[in-house]
């Protein structure tokens, strides 16, 4: 701590001081340069007057920042955090663990002090309003961040958290039938309301903290400093007995999704912190490091006998729940926790990864909420299955391959919603094994281009606990939804990539002889993600449709993604996920109330077109198509709406039109048995029927 003492009324009489100084200079200044323009002197090497401008300039912005800095002062003093003697000296402990560069900063500060005051002594109400007020207002302030974490200290913020949890339940469970205040809402509404925004409250709390640790405001020692005394509280049982449960809320914020994203109030909300990947390390490894050392029960399990009457379940005291949620929207911390090298100087080809700790989790009893929080860290480590020049991604594809086989083997009583968007990320970022399994197809044949872009693969084929996986994890609409979109954009990722090994002088028949292959593999790539989802879902009739039309849905909109040259377009699948949870809150997921009243549709004809669709779209905007597809027999242009003749940019097909309705689809059926490209693209997809069909019975297939 600084200690800063300030009399406000001298400091006034300096700050007034100051500015009759700026005052004079600038009238000096004016009578200077009226004397050197009444005379008619050039002075063309002198920057006096501009200069003597800037300088004043500063002057008065100095006297502002002083007297910004005053104010705050002041407003502590007034706040009760700071002291003032009988002479109107008013003192105030500035904590040295927050860096202060300017004015901005200190208010910044004095904000978080009065905030953290006012949290510690708040009833109910007036912390609701707090949270979702000043630091709601404030989360993503750095300095406040900081400030407003050292003001409570690590078990002040762990006992806050615990404390929105304790008061949203006795609210909920207390909630009156009637409301005198809202007469107009039933008692289900005004519940929603009330636990929204006690959960916005919990969000808020872990998005400040996760700002705090990732600020500039810390330094790495005292971050580091931080994590440990965090750590204490649920690696020493003589520590208050709740500890473990606001350690995690604190971590964890709303939920448990690696997405984070949350539906309050009907709209999607951050759910929780995003936070330093060393803060992250820290505190796992000191878990880890008590549990291995520890002399009977570790200290979180001897916390939780002591909570009479039992609160919560296994896995909201466990504090590894905690830190692999934070860690499953921190993926560079997921990763280095869960798959670390042997030796960090490693190269691609020499990386061996490290899985001791892995080994350590994979044998601790995990309860559905426990489960939600490893599913997270999974996905997050699964986000670096992209192609680097390090090591990342084999040792994504390492843990990658662990989580699948692992995951597969859990019952099903043990799966909730969350566990399953966190699968489903998992599953998204594994795309080239999921299309293997789909396929049944080796790694015998000669790499392709596109198959020498991907990331590092797995050591072994895992098609049985691919499907299964599959089948638990697409029960889930944002699931579904987010595998399904995955693999369309592997799919354009294919289709483009094996055209790019077309040479100079390729034909439309080179063309359409190149992708056909493709495009049977998407076939059984989508008829797998169908039959599992089936599978899963137990569906039938009009609930089928549905899960047909979501997939649907989700594959055209991978397909119509754009990804730049070579990308790794199965890396974003957490992207994917949070896009469709936002689609969720906003009620924008298609539904099977909606989809009940369509008529069933062939999916395997349904896939035909829209992969046909996509296909002639790709070779008439790479210049492949015959120069007499766009006009018909009688050598006039097709009217279509969807094609543009004229256009000069060398795309005449717009996709997005062509799919906008039944009628273009039926016009582009028919304009595909034009002479010049009859028996061509459309023939060769004959057979992708045949293979989708066949994918959905290994989908479907419980062996």
């Amino acid at each position: 701590m600084t200690k800063v003492s300030l009399n406000a009324e001298k400091l006034e009489t300096a700050i007034a001081q100051i500015r009759e100084v700026a005052t004079d200079a600038e009238g000096a200044r004016t009578s200077i340069n009226f004397q050197f323009n009444s005379a008619e002197v050039s002075l063309s090497d002198s920057n006096f007057s501009s200069d003597a401008s800037t300088a004043i300039e500063n002057l008065n912005l100095r006297a502002d920042e002083i007297e910004s800095c005053k104010d705050e002062i002041v407003r502590l003093n007034e706040s009760g955090i700071a002291s003032m003697n009988a002479d109107g000296v008013i003192t105030y402990n500035l904590p040295d663990t927050v860096t202060i560069n300017s004015s901005k900063d200190l208010s910044s500060v004095v904000q978080a002090e009065i905030d953290a005051e006012k949290a510690k002594n708040a009833d109910p109400d007036e912390l609701l309003d707090l949270m979702n007020g000043s630091v709601a207002d404030h989360q993503n302030d750095e300095v406040y961040a900081a400030a407003f974490a050292d003001a409570m200290g690590p078990e002040g913020m762990a006992n806050l958290a615990y404390m929105i949890d304790k008061d949203r339940q006795y609210q909920l469970e207390n909630l009156p039938d009637y409301d005198p205040n809202d007469p107009d809402s039933d008692k289900g509404t005004r519940w929603e309301r009330t636990n929204d925004a006690w959960l916005s409250a919990q969000a808020t709390l872990s998005i400040c903290f996760g700002t705090a640790t990732s600020s500039s405001a810390w330094t790495p020692q005292h971050r580091s400093e931080y994590a440990e005394e965090l750590a204490e509280l649920v690696t020493d049982e003589d520590q208050p007995y709740y500890m473990p449960l606001g350690f995690n809320l604190l971590l964890e914020g709303a939920n448990r999704t690696a997405a984070n994203t949350v539906e309050l109030d009907g709209e999607a909300a951050q759910a929780g912190g995003v936070f330093n990947k060393y803060f992250l390390q820290d505190l796992g490894h000191a878990v880890e490091a008590h549990e291995k050392t520890c002399e009977g029960n570790p200290a979180w399990q001897s916390q939780r006998m002591k909570a009479s009457p039992p609160e919560g379940s296994v896995g909201d005291w466990d504090p590894m729940a905690g830190i692999l949620t934070a860690m499953g929207r921190q993926p560079d911390a997921a990763l280095d926790f869960l798959a670390p090298p042997v030796d960090y100087r490693a190269t691609e080809q020499t990386v061996e990864v490290d899985g001791t700790t892995w080994e350590w989790l994979k044998g601790r009893e995990w309860d559905s909420s426990g489960f939600e929080a490893l599913s997270a860290a999974f996905a997050g480590a699964s986000e670096h299955r992209r192609l680097t020049t390090g090591t990342e991604d084999e040792r994504a594809a390492w843990i990658t391959e662990q989580a699948v086989v692992d995951m597969a083997g859990r019952k099903d009583g043990l799966w909730t919603d969350a566990s399953r968007q966190n699968a489903a990320v998992v599953l998204a970022n594994s795309m080239q094994e999921i299309d293997e399994a789909a396929s049944e197809r080796d790694n015998s044949d000669p790499p392709t281009l596109f198959v020498e872009g991907q990331p590092a693969r797995w050591e072994e084929a895992h098609w049985g606990e691919i499907r299964l996986l599959m089948q638990e994890t697409l029960k889930d609409d944002v699931a579904l939804l987010t595998v399904s979109d995955a693999a369309g954009r592997f799919a354009s990722q294919r289709l483009d990539s094996s055209l790019d090994e077309l040479p100079a002088d390729a034909t439309y028949q080179d063309a359409y002889d190149q992708v056909s292959q493709t495009r049977y593999d998407d076939g059984c790539l989508l008829g797998y993600i169908q039959g599992a989802a089936e599978k899963g879902r137990g569906d039938e009739a009009a609930e089928k449709d549905a899960t047909n039309q979501m997939i649907l849905s989700a594959f055209g909109k991978g397909l119509s993604f754009i990804p730049g040259p070579q990308s790794a377009v199965a890396s974003q699948a957490l992207s994917i996920a949070e896009s469709y949870m936002l689609d969720a809150a906003g009620d924008a997921l298609p539904s099977n109330s909606e989809q009940a009243k369509e008529d069933a549709k062939d999916m395997q004809s349904a896939v035909k077109v829209r992969l046909l669709v996509e296909t002639y779209a790709k070779l008439d905007e790479r210049g492949y198509l015959p120069a007499g597809a766009y006009v018909n027999p009688d050598g006039k242009p097709y009217g279509y709406a969807w094609m543009d003749y004229d256009n000069q940019d060398g795309s005449h097909i717009d996709e997005e039109e062509l799919l906008s309705s039944p009628e273009n689809i039926a016009k582009f059926n028919s304009w595909i048995t034009d002479p010049d490209l009859r028996g061509g693209v459309r023939a060769r997809l004959e057979s992708l029927q045949k293979g989708s069909r066949m994918a959905v019975r290994k989908g479907w297939s419980d062996v």
